[in-house]
């Protein structure tokens, strides 16, 4: 092995001696070879105090495919420090790739090494050896390099050798957190603690990294501190005791910081004195794992603290992983923070008369690396100047190349005639400026440059610095590194890898946050600019609460020339805020060059030519309006002014026979590409023929090695070019003969990004050679380079030919896509089986959207560490597949770019390396569940060696993997593109897929890599990423086998154990073929059990559903299905109020059934759960809403049923949850929502429905196929005998009185308001002659609600209210009946509200009977005129209508039959008519002898009311006015009641006339007509008998009712035993529930209305008040209801008046129509009895009123025997009947008891009522109604003062 010595630090070179001549304390005595003190050796003495380091290299040698290097070494030192090392590298071009390494004292012992190693280009062995300051020797001996063999054939005589440097043992202090916190304490004084968290737990991009340091995969642990939704800063810290730790000592670890709300990570050091920050990161940083290495060096440490610290709002996390402990100093890192005293091999010029200097950071200046007093930097200090001084600080030498890119850290605090400045030193020689700035030109803090750097010969990189002695002034470096190829230009950045060298700007408070690196997972773009992929990158400004501005700062640019600056930007919605562009000089003048405010949906691109400047700076601005996102991608500066449009070129091919196509030389000097024929001139290179022609004739494009300088490089470039497809491949010929041969690469142009495809050094041969390239999906325009370098040597011609892009251009459109393939959005056609697999092969990624829905799980990009991926059991860190990106990885360990962003940025997996012969290295998938024709889909690069065998794809059923099934071979030849594959396999028990790499020792490895694994949707995965079993199971099967057992036609139910197969169509039918359910497991049904069905989490903010295994610890504790097993969650404990919507959304769902229902549990619990609803989405994309619930459900599961309809195509089920505002995360820590067993009913296109008669049900074996509505407050409950409740409710059902009904509980804890809802099983339609609905229904109480139902469509989702009653109906069952005639399919809907605590509502007997309603003597208009006819002599006709009459102001807006909208009345419009006009129409003729009392509903509201008459009419024509009101009787239907007279023989009829008023608002009504045998009440007279006359109570101002009641009742607080009428228990009278409702609370009983009279009234009435603190009971009068107060108060009485009757009178004067009001008042504990009985008005004054007494003595005889004994009789017979009624109440309507209890407010109006004589007998009550778009609210809302 020849050597040659380059320039060594202090003069120090490797010595060729022997034992003998040896001179130093450690030479070894004897050599290796002779092992004798003759023999020699090479040795290095290192002395005390000096860091010295010296090299010693091998000649150059050719690319090498396969290689050992073989050595033996002796490392010897007086201590057992790591001062000592020993390296080796490849030198290869210029770049040191380390192939080994040694640090400390080995012992007086030589030590034998091997290292496998390769390299694709010339390249050099180095070994350096170097001491930080102690004595030591390092000698080296027997070194070989033996080609074309691994040293695994060779055999050792030590322990086989490693490649991998050294590393120091493990400290107790470390820790990965795989098992836990290790030795660390969280600090319980800071108010919040780390997370140990792995990436599943991470289920949105602000909650932690997706994958963790140590194993890279998603189930790696990792701490984390989540920063998002808080209000309030944030401080976590974690500890660990370091007492008996070195005084240096090293504390390594990984941190990922990222998001708006991220301040700082601080690691601190305390010690007995006190506790210091030794390192600090502060806002958020580039969107990965970073690292970080800090020297420690303090006398008595106790402890090391990391801390991470939140802003006040915003989103983010702080993570960290893999802390390490190490004695001793960190090595030096690259970049060189400076942090070891070595300086990385940099040292100052020893020319010169300054010096820079090793200083440690100040409360003014802190470095860069570790940014705290306690890092350092290299600096230039005025304090240390006497005068103005120029100084040199120098880089380690470096090999010659034809670019590097310089990166480094400054900060100038220095005058106008200061600077900093780069140069190349080049043998001594200091070269030109290649970048400064002058100290004036830097604004505080550091900054960061790139500056490009080359040299035909090794070199180094001089910083300059001039500086003058002013006060306070310095120049500092920092964090300088060299990576190979050339800088982004100035300015430019893709931000794919990073920000390049823009950086967030300097200003900091409440008002700015950061711009933040981003992919489409952040709620900004769904997509890139650069690559179009969810997986580029862009900076992002999202919306914050306050207006805020992110900043960002370019570095300072020096222009020579004019130039172009362009930016993408997308600005999310109008509201988002202002994107602002300015140029910064540096005497502080500002320019605004580009500002906006508009949004859009795509990027878009503004571009600005900026003039020749010296130092400017570009500083983009976001200013956030609250709303949406502003994001910026591409930045580009380039040289030149803008251009309007650039020309781009088609794909056409080249053979250089005419010209060059466009393509043109770019080269810089005299080496550049030239056009040629016949040979290059110089003999014994480049081609003497063309490929095209192969004749002397023929032309081609060469480089002459003898033209330009040693080193120099040429460059030619294609025209621009559009966008390319996915398949674009770029082929050409090259020709590469000749002894000096430098290197050919091809390079991909886009933007500012140069990315490598191909590089070929050496010798080819004097032949033509073709190569194909994958170019791959390029979205943007884009140019190709060829690259040429040259050596030393003339003998390199490199020449290339005949130029072709192949299959480059976008797919067309086609008009319809054959069976089988995929519609893209464009119209293009491709294959199904290319849907989801991480290429666009669409053109405008329309496959490539939505893959989670479409079915496609468990996709890998690794993008995002390795997903789901991990390496095998017993995998050394050697032997491990690892994550790679082309930026690092190339071209010694993996593939220049990856194939997710076809960019050297993004990232792929390799095996691991190096491999010794037999060594395999794998990677598992997670666990797959029993699956049937799954299909893995993969991308392989292979290049540089052969494949064949050596990387194959096995299924794995058992643990030890010695049952694995090989189902794929790789047989791919070496090419230098991305290759897809996949493979198809059945499997009947669980699995995995391993990607097996084995190590054959026999053919070149050459470059291996995969990326973008995806499964297709027949792949079932496992949940719980179940271990596989440790004994061999059935094998699976392939595409490829035929032991499938199901047919082609079949489909496989893997699962079940009966029945294997089942016809292929029965899958997705909605119907469960297989016994498990397998068939129809990805079309919608899911338990959860298996995985998600195919649901998919579509959320877009940091509310997001994930499957959550049932455990003491979850909420629910129990799943549905099992009570073990799994559900689907909503966690949002972490989430803050607005952060979106989480969306589960069902895989596409095939054609249903008009009558087919989703059926699922769900589950709500916590403070404040939000909001879930289930929406169904069409596949036109019309979206509507079917169910929400906003409150918590109080069962742990609750069920509910959905009708879907009837869908004619695909469509999707979406679940969506919305965090509602709560009081902070301590309430949200306890608010979850989640799903489980989500099963289709009645859904298949054949499914017959039952006749509509079957649905009937009487409630007495169960509900029938009724069903709980779920997203109401309460539950219909199912009940036999009386309710717990006093006073309200059924005693029994409706149907024997011992069977069962349903009914509404509205006592503790139901609410007021709160309702429940009882669905009906989806219903036919109802056919030509529609059906008859009928409901039992029973409603009494002091406070009941409101009983409703509905009609709803199962297509449109609308509800039509067809009937409703509200209040206190009376203690028996009625019934309610409805004609339904809808031509739907549809449901009936019974809702009940809860009034209050005694208000219980039920129902019972609900029957469908086909046809109409029978018909009875009541007309409620509702199926015509019931034979009323239009009278002739009158001017008009009255009108049937519905709803709102046509005139405004004035008419009913609902009928009283139904109170809906939907009923029916008839009313007489005034709009059209004059006043006086009349109209009339009578009834059918009545019999002589039918009906002794008239019954009906008014409704007379308007200011130009006029007059309604009602008449009985004989046959021969006399008419008698039986009823008359005139006038506005406010916005109500009013009861009216007219005993009609005998006519002895005659025949009658009733006619109605209307009369009209002055102005058209005179709509008056009528409805709900009855003649009835009953007796009318009489005149004046309430004795409650009957009805309660016209007595009513308020709805909506008072807490309770007034009840009418009798003495039968056996509960307490309901009144007196007897009445005052019949003084018996049989009688009834007024009274109020006396233990509902609070102390205070009131019960209003309104009169009907009076009339005024001028000699007034006397109100006469009895009343009974029993029981210790009853309350109040007081007499108001008024002549406006929502006005009256005490002061009209005409009598009261408080307290126990005794178990008596007692009688009194009042006399009231009024010129105005009034009410009387009977108010009672609650006591503070009441308990008794509150009644009223026989109310009688008389005109005139009142009489006085004998005292009332209890009967005396004398009198009981009289009484028992004239009263009592009659009595007795009748309340036996009576309250027989009294009982058989409440159970078996006739059907017949009449309009009597206490259907008049469902009063309302009687208006708010001053009324103008004209009473006419004939109205005897009237009464009126109220109900208000508001009818607001459609439905029907009842008004509750009425205060009265």
């Amino acid at each position: 092995m020849s050597t040659r010595r380059p320039h060594n630090s202090k003069n120090l070179d490797w010595d060729w001696t022997s034992a003998a001549l040896a001179e130093g304390t450690f030479s070894p005595e004897v050599d290796h070879t002779t092992n004798s003190a003759l023999g020699h050796y090479m040795i290095l003495q290192l002395g005390r105090f000096e860091k010295k380091m010296a090299h010693l290299e091998s000649e150059h040698m050719e690319p090498l495919s396969s290689g050992c290097l073989h050595f033996w070494f002796h490392m010897e030192s007086w201590s057992a420090s790591d001062s000592a090392q020993l390296t080796v590298y490849a030198n290869e071009s210029g770049i040191l790739r380390s192939l080994w390494n040694k640090t400390g004292n080995q012992g007086d012992v030589w030590q034998e090494i091997m290292i496998d190693y390769t390299s694709s280009s010339r390249h050099q062995i180095v070994f350096e050896g170097k001491s930080d300051g102690d004595d030591c020797g390092i000698a080296l001996d027997d070194i070989f390099i033996r080609t074309n063999m691994t040293c695994g054939e060779l055999l050792p005589t030590t322990p086989a050798p490693t490649t991998e440097a050294t590393t120091p043992s493990a400290s107790p202090l470390d820790c990965n957190f795989e098992e836990g916190l290790c030795e660390w304490e969280q600090d319980t004084e800071d108010g919040f603690d780390w997370l140990r968290q792995n990436g599943l737990q991470a289920d949105n991009p602000w909650l932690g990294p997706a994958y963790d340091h140590t194993v890279e995969n998603n189930k790696g642990f990792y701490l984390v501190v989540n920063m998002s939704g808080d209000q309030d800063p944030k401080l976590a810290t974690i500890s660990v005791p370091v007492l008996g730790q070195a005084s240096h000592f090293c504390v390594g670890f990984w941190y990922y910081m990222l998001g708006s709300s991220v301040s700082s990570l601080d690691l601190w050091v305390q010690t007995g004195m006190t506790t210091s920050v030794h390192w600090t990161r502060f806002g958020t940083q580039t969107a990965r794992w970073l690292n970080a290495q800090v020297t420690i060096h303090v006398v008595d440490i106790q402890k090391v603290l990391l801390s991470a610290q939140s802003n006040t709002a915003g989103h983010g996390f702080i993570a960290v992983d893999d802390i390490t402990f190490r004695e001793g100093q960190c090595h030096d890192q690259d970049p060189c923070g400076f942090e070891s005293k070595s300086l990385c091999g940099f040292e100052q010029d020893v020319t010169d008369s300054g010096s820079w200097n090793r200083v440690s950071g100040t409360t003014e200046r802190v470095d860069h690396t570790y940014g705290t007093l306690f890092g350092h930097a290299m600096a230039v200090l005025s304090a240390d100047l006497q005068s103005p001084t120029l100084t040199r600080l120098l880089s380690p030498e470096r090999a010659f190349t034809a670019g590097m890119c310089l990166r480094f850290w400054h900060w100038i605090s220095a005058g106008h005639n200061d600077s900093l400045s780069v140069h190349v030193l080049e043998e001594g020689e200091l070269g030109p400026v290649l970048w400064s700035i002058p100290g004036h030109g830097s604004s505080s803090g550091w900054q960061v440059t790139e500056v490009t750097v080359s040299s035909p010969v090794n070199f180094r990189v001089a910083f300059s610095a001039e500086l003058s002695p002013a006060p306070a002034s310095w120049i500092l470096l920092d964090d300088v590194s060299l990576r190979a190829g050339s800088c982004i230009p100035a300015g430019s950045c893709d931000f794919e890898s990073g920000h390049c060298t823009w950086r967030s700007g300097s200003r900091k408070g409440p008002y700015n946050h950061a711009w933040l690196h981003a992919d489409g997972r952040f709620q900004g773009p769904e997509v890139d600019h650069t690559t179009l992929t969810p997986d580029g990158r862009f900076l992002l400004s999202k919306a914050q609460k306050n207006s805020s501005k992110a900043e960002l700062e370019s570095e300072w640019l020096q222009l020579d020339t004019e130039a172009c600056f362009s930016l993408w930007y997308l600005l999310a919605e109008s509201t988002s805020g202002t994107l602002r562009v300015t140029v910064h000089t540096v005497d502080d003048k500002q320019d605004v060059l580009f500002e906006t405010s508009e949004s859009g949906k795509t990027w878009s691109q503004t571009s600005h030519s900026l003039q020749r400047a010296t130092n400017l700076q570009i500083l983009v601005e976001a200013e956030s309006a609250g709303e949406g996102f502003i994001a910026i991608d591409d930045i580009l500066l380039t040289a030149g002014a803008c251009r309007d449009n650039v020309t781009i070129h088609g794909f056409a091919p080249c053979q250089f026979e005419n010209g060059t196509c466009g393509w043109q030389d770019v080269s810089v000097g005299q080496f550049i590409w030239q056009r040629g024929r016949n040979g290059t001139t110089t003999a014994n290179t480049g081609p003497s023929v063309d490929h095209t022609t192969g004749s002397e004739l023929g032309w081609y494009m060469a480089v002459e090695a003898s033209d330009g300088q040693h080193n120099s490089y040429a460059v030619f470039q294609s025209t621009a070019m559009g966008q390319a497809s996915a398949d674009c491949t770029f082929q050409f010929y090259y020709h590469m003969y000749g002894e000096g041969i430098g290197e050919l690469r091809v390079l991909l142009q886009e933007g500012s990004r140069l990315t490598p495809l191909l590089q070929l050094s050496g010798n080819h041969g004097d032949q033509w050679h073709q190569v194909e390239l994958g170019v791959g999906r390029t979205p943007q325009v884009f140019h190709l380079l060829f690259e040429a370098t040259r050596t030393f040597s003339e003998l390199g011609d490199i020449a290339v030919d005949d130029i072709t892009m192949l299959n480059c251009s976008l797919p067309e459109a086609a008009d319809d896509c054959p069976l089988g393939f995929f519609t893209c959005a464009n119209r293009v056609c491709v294959e199904t089986s290319r849907v989801c697999d991480f290429t666009d092969d669409c053109g405008d990624r329309s496959e490539e959207v939505q893959c989670e829905p479409k079915g496609y799980s468990k996709r890998c990009s690794f993008e995002q560490g390795l997903c789901s991926w991990e390496s095998g059991g017993r995998a050394s860190h050697r032997t491990k597949w690892t994550r790679q990106r082309g930026e690092s990885a190339w071209p010694t360990h993996g593939p220049p770019r990856d194939h997710t962003r076809n960019t050297a940025a993004g990232y792929y997996i390799v095996p691991g390396h190096p491999l010794s012969p037999g060594q395999k290295s794998e990677i598992l998938s997670s666990t797959l569940l029993p699956s049937s024709n799954c299909t893995v889909r993969f991308y392989l690069y292979c290049e540089g060696g052969g494949l064949q065998g050596r990387l194959t794809v096995r299924l794995r059923t058992e643990h030890t993997g010695s049952s694995d099934v090989v189902i794929w071979s790789g047989n791919a030849t070496a090419s230098f593109r991305w290759r897809r594959a996949e493979v198809t396999f059945s499997s009947p028990v669980y699995s995995k897929v391993v990607f097996h790499f084995l190590e054959d020792g026999e053919t070149p490895r050459g470059q291996v890599a995969l990326d973008d694994i995806s499964f297709s949707p027949e792949c079932a995965h496992d949940p719980n990423n179940s271990p596989l079993p440790g004994t061999t199971t059935p094998s699976p099967s392939t595409s490829t086998t035929t032991d499938t057992p199901c047919g082609n036609e079949e489909f496989f139910c893997w699962r079940s154990e009966s029945v294997q197969c089942v016809p292929a169509n029965t899958q997705c039918n909605y119907h469960l073929d297989c016994p498990l359910g397998e068939d129809e497991e990805t079309c919608g049904p899911c338990s959860f059990e298996y995985g998600n069905c195919h649901w998919w989490d579509a959320s877009q903010g940091t509310n997001m559903w994930h499957l959550q295994r049932a455990s003491e610890h979850t909420d629910p504790p129990l799943d549905h299905t099992t009570g073990s097993g799994h559900y689907m969650c909503v966690n949002s404990s972490q989430v803050a109020q607005g952060q979106g919507e989480a969306i589960l959304q069902s895989p596409p769902l095939p054609a249903s059934s008009p009558y087919c229902q989703i059926r699922f549990h769900f589950h709500m619990g916590g403070w404040s759960p939000g909001t879930l609803s289930v929406s169904l989405r069409r596949a036109q994309g019309q979206t509507s809403v079917l169910w929400s619930r906003t409150t918590n459900s109080s069962a742990p599961w609750s069920p509910e049923l959905l009708p879907l309809g009837k869908q004619q195509a695909e469509y999707t089920v979406i679940f969506s949850s919305e965090v509602r505002e709560t009081q902070g995360p301590s309430v949200r820590a306890r608010s979850s929502v989640a799903l489980d067993d989500i099963s289709f009913h009645n859904c298949e296109t054949s499914y017959q429905p039952p006749d509509f008669t079957d649905l009937s049900c009487s409630f007495d074996q169960d509900l029938c196929a009724w069903v709980q509505e779920a997203s109401d407050d309460l539950d219909w409950q199912r009940r036999s005998g009386p309710t717990d409740t006093l006073n309200t409710g059924p005693l029994g059902d409706h149907t024997s009185g011992r069977g069962h009904y349903m009914y509404l509980e509205s006592s503790h804890p139901s609410k007021a308001g709160e309702v429940a809802q009882l669905n009906s099983p989806v219903v036919p339609p109802a056919g030509e002659n529609g059906y008859c609905l009928t409901v039992w229904y029973h409603m009494f109480g002091a406070t009941v609600g409101s009983l409703k139902v509905f009609v709803k469509s199962i297509v449109t989702g609308a509800k039509t209210l067809v009937w409703q009653r509200r209040q206190s109906q009376g203690d028996l069952w009625q019934l309610m009946r409805h004609h339904v005639i809808i031509e739907e399919v549809h449901q009936i809907v019974l809702k009940a509200s809860v009034g209050g605590e005694a208000g219980d509502i039920a129902v019972d007997d609900i029957t469908f009977t086909a046809g109409p309603c029978p018909s009875t003597d009541l007309c409620d208009f509702e199926k015509g005129d019931c034979n009323w006819v239009q009278l002739l002599d009158d001017d008009f006709d009255w009108a049937r209508g519905s709803g709102q009459t046509p005139t405004a102001d004035t008419g009913p807006t609902v009928d009283h039959s139904t109170g809906t909208d939907n009923g029916h009345y008839f009313y007489l419009q005034s709009s059209i008519q004059l006043p006086a006009n009349r109209a009339k129409m009578a009834s059918p003729a009545f019999p002589s002898g039918k009906g002794k009392c008239l019954q009906f509903w008014y409704h007379m509201f308007g200011q130009g009311m006029g007059t309604l008459n009602v008449y009985q009419e004989l046959v021969e024509g006399e008419a008698t006015v039986v009823f008359s009101r005139s006038g506005n009787m406010g916005e109500a239907w009013r009861f009216a009641q007219a005993p009609l007279q005998a006519t002895r023989g005659a025949a009658y009829r009733i006619v109605v006339e209307g009369v009209r008023g002055q102005s058209e608002q005179g709509d008056m009504a009528i409805d709900d007509v009855l003649v009835t045998d009953t007796p009318c009440p009489p005149a004046r007279h309430c004795d409650f008998e009957l009805n309660a006359c016209g007595w009513t109570n308020l709805y909506g101002v008072d807490e309770v009712d007034w009840l009418r009641g009798q003495g039968l009742n056996p509960d307490h607080n309901t009144g007196p035993s007897v009445d005052h009428t019949t003084n018996s228990s049989i009688g009834y009278y007024m009274y109020v529930d006396s233990s509902v409702g609070d102390w205070g609370g009131r019960a209003m009983l309104f009169s009907e209305v009076v009339p005024p009279a001028s000699g007034g009234h006397c109100l006469t009435f009895w009343f009974h008040m029993s029981g210790q603190h009853v309350g109040t009971l007081s007499l108001l009068t008024t002549d406006n209801v929502s006005e009256y107060d005490t002061e009209h108060v005409l009598w009261t009485e408080t307290g126990n008046q005794g178990d008596v009757w007692l009688e009194d009178s009042v006399f009231v004067e009024s010129d105005k129509p009034s009410w009387f009001l009977f108010l009672y008042q609650r006591g503070k504990h009441p308990s008794g009895d509150v009644a009223i009985d026989d109310i009688h008005l008389s005109p005139g004054p009142c009489y006085p009123v004998d005292p009332t007494e209890p009967p005396s003595s004398n009198d009981s005889l009289f009484v028992t025997i004239g009263v009592v004994v009659p009595l007795i009789v009748i309340v036996i017979v009576i309250a027989f009947l009294y009982g058989w009624r409440r159970k078996h109440p006739s059907d017949e309507p009449i309009i009597e008891h206490d259907m008049l209890d469902q009063n309302s407010l009687p208006g708010f109006y001053d009324y103008d009522i004209n009473e006419s004589d004939g109205g005897n007998g009237l009464s009126t009550f109220n109900n208000l109604y508001d009818l607001s778009e459609g439905t029907l609210t009842d008004i509750n809302d009425v205060s009265v003062a």
